[in-house]
């Protein structure tokens, strides 16, 4: 895979922030989904083996208030420049960090940092072990999150113009996947359209299938066994398990994503319902639905 040294994008989604209402079941959750927690400030964190992960924080309603991107080092002031023209608040910024105002009000923390390891194959079971004697099956690493957005196209503009990532697919306005500019994942990014911000799911990389099913049996066993799968995807080709979230969400456990060379890479714009499933289980009722929606009142529109 072959970039341009004058490329200039986000290399990985590393992190979110979500606020949540119940701060004791968003501790349960995250432990039951393999992460290593830990207190902070005023919620908690969820760490996949990389230290990627997810910052939960307590709060009257539920919502998604920030993702967080890694870059390479050096690259800070370029993108400082690139978020200067395209008329984007900087809300603070450092030699090795920067805070940006994105779009639907979603703060954008970027780091630089140095390129991650390619991800290897963290279990493989040649034949299979005693229940009693699994293997823990924890995630790897943040794969990607998909968010909803008021004005889809805007906010890939944005992406695109500011990060760097770039389009890998699409259903019209409805969906668009974005990996970044130097390659690798299928999409590290998703746009779904919606009236209102908010998180349709967060996606944790496993490593094999059978890690995928531990987890999700783990997850069961902790009674979290509402969700969808297990299956397949067309865009990305990725293997799937959902998991319903307390916050009313869902995430993902994932392995397999299609790896993107930005030289050969055409985006396609594909039939909505490529967007589902190649195979698996039938899709549940209300799983594209924006809890945000639901959430949000007139007097809380604009908090």
């Amino acid at each position: 895979m072959k970039t341009s040294a004058a490329t200039l994008a986000v290399t990985r989604v590393s992190g979110l922030t979500l606020d949540v209402v119940d701060l004791d079941a968003a501790r349960k959750f995250a432990a039951a989904l393999g992460l290593h927690t830990a207190d902070k400030g005023d919620g908690l964190v969820g760490i996949a083996d990389d230290g990627s992960g997810i910052t939960l924080r307590g709060a009257s309603r539920r919502r998604l208030t920030g993702l967080r991107f890694d870059c390479r080092p050096g690259d800070i002031a370029a993108l400082v420049e690139a978020a200067l023209a395209f008329g984007t608040t900087i809300l603070e910024q450092g030699d090795d960090a920067l805070m940006l105002d994105g779009p639907d009000g979603i703060r954008l923390d970027i780091r630089a940092a140095r390129a991650p390891a390619p991800r290897h194959e963290a279990l493989v079971l040649p034949h299979a072990p005693l229940h009693s004697q699994a293997p823990a099956a924890r995630p790897l690493a943040l794969s990607h999150v998909a968010i909803f957005a008021s004005d889809a196209p805007a906010a890939l503009a944005f992406y695109g113009t500011v990060l760097g990532l770039r389009l890998s697919d699409r259903c019209g306005d409805g969906l668009m996947f974005l990996h970044s500019g130097h390659g690798g994942d299928h999409h590290i990014l998703a746009l779904v359209g919606s009236t209102t911000s908010g998180l349709h799911h967060h996606s944790w990389e496993m490593g094999t299938i059978d890690a995928i099913g531990l987890r999700a049996n783990r997850l069961a066993e902790a009674g979290h066994a509402r969700g969808w799968g297990l299956g397949r995807h067309v865009l990305g080709s990725n293997f799937f398990h959902y998991i319903a979230d307390p916050w009313g969400s869902h995430a993902e456990l994932t392995t397999g994503l299609d790896q993107v060379d930005p030289a050969t890479w055409e985006a396609g714009d594909h039939d909505p319902v490529d967007a589902f499933y190649l195979w698996g289980p039938p899709l549940p009722e209300g799983f594209i639905a924006n809890a945000e929606e639901h959430d949000r009142t007139p007097a809380l529109a604009d908090g």
